[in-house]
């Protein structure tokens, strides 16, 4: 996995970019259990996990011959500071809401990427794209509705997962277009930077913080966790950002509630209505349309590439 910046935003989606996101989109699933099953509060668990992945990022960086410069915060500050937003609200959603809700209210993301992507990334977006997040929404819906009588649900929980959905498209975007001047690295290292001062004082003043007291080794164990998988996750996605679609990769995201859903009755025993399951079913025969439209696309326009114009 190369870490350089590329110029121009790609059009296609490459086999190695769609299995980066793919994987990132998987790791991101699993991360939410993490996160939802971590006793660390929210927003303390979100500033602890900044300060030491900024120590990780950054020695690696540097290890691998890198460096940071003005230009690579000038380039990267958008991009941190929806990050740091996304895991502010979010670390608070999975806290105050089911794991179904949080992430399947995130996972409407891509119905807000479809306007912008042909405009800012010069992307085709084809009727198949608008008809299936259409249909994927409808099945949004359907986790939510049958999340919601669990009782687990609240207000504030609903409320910031709507806020991360906004923070999560605006992360997406800059972080595209962030791509085109750093390395992988580099960005990441900038985010997780820009993220500490962020974090700090928001996690002081809403006491969570200062509540949770001194972290025990247990503790770190889960922050770790959080570093680890989805920490991992962003670093696939954003190498992934040069080498497929805005619009692919923010498709992939339908995964996350059937994954997480699945996932979080396993390990936290959050329950799992009827209506839920066929909302998520909804979502991945959607997501699957989607791929399999895009895949056969890309193999027509590759056979006319080859065969050449007519002579």
């Amino acid at each position: 996995m190369t870490d350089t910046a590329e110029t121009g935003h790609p059009t296609a989606t490459t086999t190695p970019g769609f299995f980066a996101a793919l994987g990132a989109t998987l790791l991101w699933s699993v991360g939410n259990v993490a996160i939802a099953g971590s006793p660390i509060n929210g927003l303390a668990l979100a500033f602890h996990r900044l300060w030491i992945a900024a120590i990780i990022f950054t020695a690696v960086l540097y290890a691998t011959g890198g460096r940071l410069t003005a230009a690579s915060f000038r380039h990267g500050w958008k991009g941190a500071v929806f990050f740091t937003a996304d895991i502010a609200t979010f670390y608070l959603a999975v806290k105050y809401t089911t794991l179904a809700d949080a992430t399947t209210i995130s996972a409407l993301q891509p119905a807000l990427i479809l306007f912008i992507a042909g405009s800012m990334f010069g992307e085709r977006v084809r009727p198949r794209h608008i008809v299936c997040t259409v249909i994927a929404i409808v099945g949004v819906l359907a986790v939510v509705r049958g999340s919601s009588t669990s009782g687990d649900v609240t207000a504030f929980g609903e409320v910031m997962a709507v806020l991360a959905l906004f923070a999560w498209v605006g992360y997406f975007v800059y972080s595209k277009q962030a791509r085109q001047h750093l390395g992988t690295v580099e960005y990441l290292t900038v985010i997780m930077i820009v993220g500490v001062p962020l974090m700090l004082p928001l996690s002081l003043l809403t006491g969570q913080l200062t509540d949770q007291g001194w972290l025990s080794l247990g503790d770190y164990g889960w922050v770790f966790l959080v570093i680890a998988l989805p920490g991992t996750g962003h670093l696939l996605i954003n190498w992934a950002h040069n080498h497929t679609t805005i619009t692919l990769t923010s498709l992939l995201t339908l995964l996350m509630p059937a994954i997480s859903t699945a996932c979080a009755a396993v390990f936290l025993d959050q329950e799992v209505t009827a209506l839920t399951v066929i909302g998520i079913s909804v979502v991945l025969v959607s997501l699957a349309f989607v791929i399999a439209g895009d895949a056969r696309a890309a193999a027509i326009e590759a056979e006319s590439a080859e065969d050449g114009p007519p002579i």
